[in-house]
């Protein structure tokens, strides 16, 4: 279930994870940019009268969180794709926007299912231990770890499924 197909190791998965990565942070940069500038806007408008955050800025910065989420999806699994065939991974030579989106949500799905059980079974128990700075950077380090063992194996069988399905 988390093997990947060749067989390799742990500097190769780093470095097919690097290469989808650094795509990824890449192609979404404006996304990112539009919502930091916009959370900037919204914060120094967020004043009123009564104290609270006029609600038609709320709704629109919320708006805004969906539309990029929208937009980041398939961005996200048409550059995974792209990573993987830097690699000469099995990958569909064409992929529709389903695909890609289907390939991010499989991505984001198991990255927080292992980053929410980090969380839980490690930094949670540290922080409450009065050890926040040794639980972040272990799992900082699982988190990695996970990424490579996990989320990774699970990105290439879709791209394995989706090369299949084309040919």
């Amino acid at each position: 279930m988390f093997e990947m197909l060749p067989p390799m190791g742990f500097v190769r998965r780093l470095s097919v994870w690097w290469s989808c990565f650094w795509r990824q942070m890449a192609a979404t940069l404006p996304i990112w940019l539009i919502d930091i500038a916009a959370l900037v806007f919204w914060m120094t408008r967020m004043r009123s009268a009564a104290g609270h955050p006029p609600l038609g800025l709320t709704i629109a910065f919320g708006l805004l969180v969906i539309v990029s989420t929208l937009l980041y999806l398939p961005i996200s699994g048409y550059m995974t794709r792209k990573g993987f065939a830097a690699h000469a991974l099995s990958v569909p030579v064409a992929q529709t926007l389903k695909q890609a989106t289907m390939l991010a949500l499989t991505s984001t799905g198991w990255g927080l299912l292992v980053s929410v059980l980090i969380s839980i079974a490690v930094q949670w128990p540290l922080r409450h231990a009065g050890h926040p700075v040794p639980g972040q950077a272990l799992g900082l380090a699982l988190n990695v770890i996970g990424a490579l063992y996990v989320v990774l194996p699970r990105q290439a069988r879709r791209l394995r499924l989706q090369a299949q399905a084309a040919a």
